[in-house]
């Protein structure tokens, strides 16, 4: 009697869960009687979007979903990213995005298992990404040693550089971490004699968005 309870309290764990995730993934039938968000205002980042609108009155509403797409394919385009989960929210924040990149929006309210009507589409575009450091340069201080130097980026953002390295023309591969703007100087001491290299360095903002990328000139040791 133990075993067969047991066994069905897990089906009804199953069941449960099941039943959770097609609801999460449930589509949603429109009522064209539920109020739009027609008056959106967006917040572009070069790393995320932030959206601010008017405090939803009708008492039925039980929140606001969240659509994104690309402009180049129009509306059909749009996928759900993300939903509030009352009607007193009137902020959300798309944090999947790229710098110098442009993406459409649109939000309906939802109650009951049914959503409004798509309110107007909102075309936004991201800030371009931060330039390059003014200054790199490698140069060899000993036969197995290389030392990076550049300058402090402008931008008061930055937390740090990543920096990157080429052997004999090959890919791209981590090197380091660099904290701190205003450290400008890395040695690099595992190189080998016969070999070139090459460095490129971007600039790490704190919200973690990387600078366009500068490059040494490929040295041979």
């Amino acid at each position: 009697m133990k075993q067969l309870t047991r066994i069905l309290w897990i089906l009804f764990l199953v069941l449960y869960n099941g039943c959770s995730t097609i609801k999460g993934m449930m589509s949603y039938k429109v009522d064209p009687h539920l109020n739009r968000i027609e008056e959106v205002k967006p917040f572009p980042a070069r790393s995320s979007v932030g959206f601010e609108w008017k405090k939803i009155e009708a008492r039925g509403i039980e929140g606001v979903n969240i659509y994104r797409g690309n402009p180049t394919r129009g509306r059909q385009s749009l996928k759900l990213i993300g939903t509030t989960k009352n009607r007193y929210t009137t902020h959300f924040v798309d944090s999947d995005v790229k710098p110098d990149s442009t993406y459409i929006y649109t939000f309906t309210t939802y109650a009951l298992g049914k959503e409004s009507k798509h309110g107007s589409v909102l075309k936004v575009k991201t800030p371009p990404a931060l330039k390059e450091v003014g200054f790199f340069t490698a140069y060899a201080i000993d036969r197995s040693a290389i030392k990076l130097l550049w300058s402090p980026h402008r931008h008061e953002s930055i937390a740090g550089y990543v920096i990157q390295r080429s052997v004999n023309g090959g890919p791209w591969r981590f090197v380091a971490n660099i904290k701190g703007r205003l450290m400008v100087e890395y040695i690099d001491t595992f190189v080998r004699r016969g070999n070139s290299y090459r460095y490129r360095i971007y600039a790490k903002s704190f919200d973690k968005v990387l600078s366009k990328p500068r490059k040494t000139d490929t040295l041979a040791m």
